[in-house]
């Protein structure tokens, strides 16, 4: 009995522990939340889909998205708000990718516990919680919180070993692939893990029902979107497939692109580029294509940036720990040791960074590809040798002092590295603006904010798509950077239907232009942020072509 009532205090006081863990995890995201700033970039396309597949009740026909499991999700959620406030909705978007992100702190604990004591886990999830990438990357409202959380509930699910944890583990293990379509490589570690744990005929049962489970989730929503794309057809090396089922298609297109473009050396034509396929998605600028792609160099880039990106997730705590901990070890003559769940998480790790390199040969410079590890870099960051840890854990200033400086540390990485909400915000208030005036400008600094500000001014009515089923945008933005001179770009724009200039604090070509136009008379300012109380300098010039071509004779 009184065994019992221990036990009872003790998961109390591990409930209590967690509690402020997350609230405190919620309370720095909330800090730093971007209110009244809608969501960009990437977070668009999910935010476009979910609310079409509200509108249509059904996937939407036609719109061919690389991942779909988030934007799944959030049309669920979207069902219990107001949808004529699509303001509302981002807002949604953005919270529940913070309270996932958040909530991440319970399975990683779960996790830490296998290899670590009680405290330390706690202090692990606390570094995973406020880690400043995964905190900065949920105020976005993209799918990787929601991919990071079903990555880390895999794992513990299949740590537990028992019948009903392994069936959740391949169930979190699907979810995971609709989310991100490289979560589907973690069927490979988890089996072979399987089966070097369980090798008698019962278990093979199991694991083929365990695999059906996986099937079963997956299936339905990929032949879903197979029917919803159907008009969407790629040439692979064996044939022509019509529809993307988003997760084979995904992954066909990989060694499609490195054949193509990296073994084949076949140039990337103007065409190409307005495809929307995962395989040509790179950045144009990355290679130099009048060289070639050459294939030791591909592979040697790649390495270094997933070298060069796992060190730079270290920063700015997890090097420290590391560092420490092998020194100490290797002081008192005791190495890691190497069981089943280490061999698991270690393996987990290596194949989930393929993708990263993927990401790198196609000259892509993003460090969440790499964030996967951080699990494995609490781990060991935790892992002390039995009398250090003792010696930290007795002496509670240590501990009070360590919780301050990763707070600390956390807190001013955010500091020096988080979005300009001010700017944001202002870059959506001057795209609203000229999003009344016209439908074609320049590009400026931020203008991913106008394709929000068109759907905010069309909404309920949502952008269409093209044959390819990428997005058609309303709007064209006309880039500066190959001109230096403003009367030719202005010339040269005409025929684009440019009537409008955008100016920010950026872009050279206006420098001319951030004062009163002396010189100008063909170009009238109708917006100055000046007057509106802005902290950043932005103004839109009306173009008077009469007196421009007036001024040229």
């Amino acid at each position: 009995m009184e065994s019992i009532s221990i036990s009872v205090k003790k998961w109390n006081k591990t409930i209590i522990s967690l509690s402020l863990i997350m609230i405190l995890g919620l309370s720095i995201r909330f800090v730093y939340y971007p209110f009244d700033v809608p969501i960009v970039i990437d977070s668009f396309y999910d935010f476009v889909y979910a609310s079409k597949t509200v509108f249509d009740n059904g996937l939407p026909i036609g719109y061919a998205v690389t991942n779909t499991g988030w934007a799944n999700f959030l049309s669920f959620l979207f069902l219990f708000f107001d949808k004529t406030n699509p303001s509302q909705l981002m807002d949604v978007q953005r919270t529940a990718s913070i309270i996932i992100s958040t909530i991440t702190a319970l399975p990683i604990f779960f996790i830490l516990r296998r290899f670590v004591d009680y405290k330390w886990a706690l202090i692990g999830s606390l570094l995973l919680v406020v880690e400043p990438r995964l905190l900065l990357i949920s105020l976005e409202g993209i799918n990787y919180s929601l991919f990071f959380f079903l990555f880390v509930l895999t794992i513990i699910f299949f740590l537990k070993k028992t019948s009903l944890s392994l069936f959740l583990s391949f169930a979190c293990l699907a979810f995971c692939a609709i989310v991100r379509y490289e979560g589907l490589l973690l069927v490979i570690p988890i089996s072979i893990m399987y089966f070097i744990k369980f090798r008698n005929k019962k278990s093979t049962l199991r694991f083929l029902g365990m695999v059906a489970i996986m099937v079963i989730i997956i299936l339905p929503i990929g032949i879903l979107r197979m029917q919803a794309t159907d008009n969407y057809c790629i040439e692979y090396i064996f044939g022509t497939v019509c529809g993307q089922d988003g997760i084979t298609n995904n992954i066909l297109s990989g060694p499609r692109f490195f054949y193509t473009y990296i073994v084949l050396n076949e140039q990337l034509t103007e065409s190409d580029s307005k495809i929307d396929d995962p395989s040509i998605e790179f950045h144009r600028e990355a290679y130099d294509k009048q060289e070639g792609l050459n294939i030791l160099k591909v592979i040697h880039e790649s390495f270094s940036r997933l070298a060069k990106f796992l060190g730079l997730s270290l920063i700015p705590y997890f090097g420290f720990f590391i560092a420490f901990n092998v020194i100490s070890r290797i002081k008192n003559w005791k190495g890691f040791g190497l069981n089943f769940d280490s061999i698991l998480i270690l393996s987990c790790t290596g194949i989930m960074l393929l993708p990263a390199l993927y990401a790198y040969t196609r000259g892509i410079d993003e460090i969440r590809y790499v964030l996967v590890a951080l699990p494995l870099f609490c781990i060991i960051s935790l892992s002390w040798n039995k009398s250090v840890s003792e010696k930290i854990l007795k002496n509670q200033s240590i501990i009070v002092i360590l919780i301050v400086l990763i707070l600390i540390s956390s807190i001013t990485f955010i500091e020096f590295n988080k979005r300009d909400s001010i700017h944001d915000r202002e870059s959506f208030l001057v795209s609203q603006k000229i999003v009344e005036l016209t439908s074609v400008t320049n590009v400026f600094h931020q203008s991913g904010y106008v394709k929000t500000a068109v759907l905010i001014s069309d909404w309920p009515i949502l952008p269409e798509t093209s044959d390819s089923g990428r997005i058609i945008h309303n709007f064209q933005k006309i880039p500066t950077k190959n001109h230096h001179d403003l009367a030719e770009f202005i010339s040269d724009s005409k025929k684009y239907g440019l009537k409008y200039l955008v100016i920010d604090k950026d872009n050279e070509l206006f420098n001319d232009l951030r004062k009163d136009p002396v010189g100008y008379p063909y170009l009238n300012k109708i917006f100055d942020s000046n007057n509106f109380d802005f902290e950043n300098k932005f103004m839109i010039y009306e173009i008077n072509y009469k007196l421009f071509y007036d001024n040229d004779k």
